[in-house]
């Protein structure tokens, strides 16, 4: 496999780490709407989570670019 090829399934990868920080991000609504003591907890772990994701996905983006 050459890097390009390599660089494409991490970005599937990553697009599934994308999506499981939206179920974490709904749960965190629901938490809220059901007054649940929870709901910070899974509010920051959504929140520092989501900027590491953010971040990734940039770097990713500027690999794709580069090859």
């Amino acid at each position: 496999m050459d890097i390009k090829s390599n660089l494409l399934e991490l970005e599937e990868a990553a697009q599934r780490i994308s999506d499981g920080l939206a179920a974490i991000r709904i749960m965190v609504v629901g938490l809220d709407g059901a007054g649940s003591e929870y709901t910070g907890a899974f509010h920051a772990v959504w929140d520092y989570l989501s900027d590491a994701d953010k971040e990734f996905q940039k770097q990713l983006a500027v690999c794709l670019e580069a090859v």
